[in-house]
């Protein structure tokens, strides 16, 4: 017989998911009854474990916004976006004002889909370092991100097929390569990876993409949301900053990454947190 903790619990995530299929008509009605217009796309990149779920979810929150997080089959395979036409379907059909799609693991391909979707927006996202390595450990084991390093080294990047990244990025990550790193080590050396893109891409010099610090979106909610919204092109919503807390923030370093790799992460951070237009780092 169940007990009444697991009735409590069953109850509790029966109601959480009517809760959200009761949103998303929500936002359907809207969307039908004030949105006349074409939708426009926006995609968001960096480095995973940066925040980049939790940001698509606050966005996704008002109407004018139709979320493809990086698992949605109609917009992904296997977590690769699939091709443009496809991706243009969807943003044709699409009755929101924004379609978000969050192509993570194709950050190196923000080049391509700046050329390919002239109008889109695209948000970089960026996470202080010992919490990305924590969360990455956490989430997906020891052996995730050391491996995935470890394959780039090699079979040369194969993983990225038609979208590898720059020659510049793959040279300086050989060079920081070892094979008896740790595995916080590797996690480091996958967010450096990702993060260098920022510059490495060009992505510094288009206006069209915006830098996005996680520890201004968790700390100054309203207002970092606020400008988020504001260069997507889209109006502000009170639901956008609901429920985002700092609690997340512990940047208690990571034992066992290497000093030289470490070096060169703070310094990558640095040069990126000056370069945001939300502000400057709070560590």
């Amino acid at each position: 017989m169940e007990t009444s903790g697991t009735v409590m619990v069953g109850f509790r995530s029966m109601a959480n998911s009517l809760q959200a299929r009761g949103s998303r008509l929500q936002r359907d009605l809207q969307r039908r009854l004030f949105h006349n217009g074409t939708s426009r796309p926006a995609f968001i990149v960096g480095c995973g474990r940066s925040g980049t779920t939790m940001l698509l979810r606050q966005l996704s929150k008002t109407w004018q916004v139709e979320p493809y997080n990086e698992d949605h089959p109609a917009a992904f395979e296997n977590y690769r976006l699939k091709n443009a036409e496809t991706i243009a379907e969807l943003v044709r059909t699409s009755r929101a004002p924004l379609t978000l799609v969050k192509p993570i693991l194709n950050t190196t391909m923000t080049s391509q889909l700046l050329g390919t979707f002239p109008e889109a927006r695209f948000l970089f996202v960026i996470r202080q370092l010992d919490d990305v390595v924590r969360s990455s450990l956490k989430r997906f084991g020891s052996a995730n991100r050391l491996g995935h390093v470890r394959s780039w080294m090699e079979d040369d990047f194969s993983e990225f097929g038609s979208a590898p990244p720059p020659e510049a990025t793959r040279q300086y990550l050989r060079q920081l390569w070892r094979a008896d790193h740790s595995a916080e080590t590797g996690a480091a050396l996958y967010w450096l990876f990702y993060n260098r893109l920022y510059f490495d891409l060009g992505l510094d010099k288009r206006d069209r993409v915006l830098l996005v610090q996680y520890e201004r979106i968790v700390q100054s909610p309203k207002r970092s949301m606020t400008a988020i919204a504001e260069f997507l092109g889209i109006r502000f919503a009170p639901s956008m900053p609901a429920g985002i807390f700092a609690s997340s923030m512990k940047h208690v370093p990571a034992r066992s990454i290497d000093s030289e790799v470490r070096a060169e992460c703070t310094e990558l951070w640095m040069r990126l947190t000056a370069h945001s237009p939300l502000g400057q780092s709070v560590c």
